[in-house]
């Protein structure tokens, strides 16, 4: 919990500053909160899904389903490592400097990378199971496979650039410091 200070009346001679305290957002809530969200969708799709292939296709109800869990499984496995990052602690009397800035934006990145690292590599090691495990065709289990993972992935991918937005959120205004310019005057 840092304290964020303000000034209350800014056409008033005294400046009177207040403090109200302000939550720093941590990556670890951020993939906290899009893991919740992406259980909550993996559900609801899960359940659609099934309802549709067992009124068309009741012979496909047990692959399906076994690739739908499986897809909700590497998506929740896909997000841990965002989950085990720690955000590290800056001076709560100061705004984020921009090194401290870009400092949470890679490890965000970090987390965003392994997550998607480990939801390729374990769709393609579960379209390689059920292709040599099931006995249906290969067009009909990478139709299941892929879908999943083009749905899962669109939502986790949305979630994670909304919550991206929230990293700097609570100091959105950072002044250039002297030591994060560069000698040649550019700033990137």
């Amino acid at each position: 919990m840092t304290e964020v200070a303000y000034a209350s009346d800014k056409h008033s001679n005294n400046m009177k500053t207040e403090t109200h305290p302000a939550e720093a957002v941590s990556i670890r809530s951020l993939f906290g909160k899009v893991t919740s969200r992406m259980l909550l969708v993996w559900a609801i799709l899960a359940a659609f899904s099934s309802v549709v292939v067992y009124f068309s296709a009741t012979d496909l109800l047990w692959p399906t389903s076994f690739i739908a869990v499986m897809s909700g499984l590497i998506s929740i496995c896909a997000l841990i490592p965002g989950m085990t990052l720690a955000t590290p602690q800056f001076p709560v009397e100061s705004k984020l400097s921009r090194q401290h800035r870009i400092q949470r934006s890679g490890l965000f990145l970090v987390g965003v990378q392994a997550t998607m690292i480990i939801r390729v590599i374990g769709t393609v090691a579960l379209l390689a199971l059920c292709r040599y495990q099931m006995g249906l065709p290969v067009e009909t289990i990478v139709l299941f496979v892929c879908g999943w993972y083009i749905a899962l992935t669109g939502f986790e991918v949305l979630w994670l650039a909304k919550k991206a937005s929230a990293l700097n959120a609570v100091t959105a205004e950072v002044p250039l410091a002297a030591s994060d310019a560069f000698v040649d005057g550019t700033d990137f």
